[in-house]
């Protein structure tokens, strides 16, 4: 049996990385909606957004759980899925941004399901970089489903008028089915690299507005290559605009 389920998974797999993860969502929408394993995780996903959100969960807690989650279900489930949701039209950031979708998962009824949460597909050309930057008052989780990444996180620590002070606390390259994690208790610095000249795309589930009386979130760019070395490891990174960023940081940085 554990030998059928690696096979399984190794094909899955082969299959993926053979087509863009755009036309599994374009393609003609012929499969059931949704799988037994598929709905226990978007369950699963709405249940630990409210447990983060009631402070049931530490932002650690909830991070172990996505990643829990993401072992539990097939990549070719979400794009099943995925085949069914309510996609949204491309959204364009900066100039070297991956494109951005919405995305809405559809109940048995018809209608948009209510999640407490937000879908989004970040699809990658291979020139494509998310940048370094930083978040507050949220937290998201990107499942890899096409290709891979070199994920890149820092915590922060502090901020500055014109500077965040940070420590790095990951590098490693991602493939399918992987997910990475960012709130504002660990890792809320990150930085995504498409890997093997390939196009790359995560599926991400993002919970917003976690500090009352504060913005839904707060994004800011910041420059860890030129950053200044601190004790302890740390680093004084500075700030500066999505545009420069883009520009500056390209799939070879």
């Amino acid at each position: 049996m554990v030998a059928t389920m690696v096979d399984r998974r190794t094909m899955i797999a082969g299959l993926l990385t053979a087509f863009p993860a755009v036309a599994f969502v374009r393609e003609a929408r012929a499969v059931a909606y949704p799988s037994v394993p598929l709905r226990r995780w978007i369950e699963g996903q709405r249940s630990i957004a409210a447990d983060l959100r009631e402070g049931r969960l530490s932002g650690r807690e909830w991070a172990a759980e996505v990643r829990r989650l993401a072992r539990e279900v097939d990549v070719a489930e979400v794009h099943a899925a995925l085949k069914r949701a309510d996609v949204g039209s491309v959204r364009h950031g900066a100039s070297n941004d991956p494109e951005m979708r919405n995305v809405w998962f559809m109940g048995a009824d018809g209608k948009r399901m209510r999640l407490g949460y937000a879908t989004k597909l970040f699809e990658f050309s291979p020139t494509n970089v998310v940048t370094p930057h930083g978040h507050r008052h949220m937290a998201s989780a990107h499942m890899v489903i096409e290709g891979s990444f070199r994920v890149r996180n820092f915590d922060r620590l502090r901020e500055e008028p014109d500077a965040l002070i940070i420590r790095p606390t990951r590098d490693e390259v991602i493939g399918l089915g992987a997910a990475s994690t960012m709130s504002d208790e660990k890792d809320n610095v990150h930085w995504f690299v498409p890997r093997g000249g390939k196009p790359a795309t995560t599926f991400d589930v993002i919970i917003s507005g976690l500090d009352e009386d504060e913005d839904p979130y707060r994004i800011i760019a910041i420059d860890p290559v030129n950053a200044k070395p601190l004790s302890g490891g740390r680093l004084r990174a500075p700030k500066m605009g999505f545009e420069a960023a883009s520009q500056r940081y390209t799939v070879d940085v």
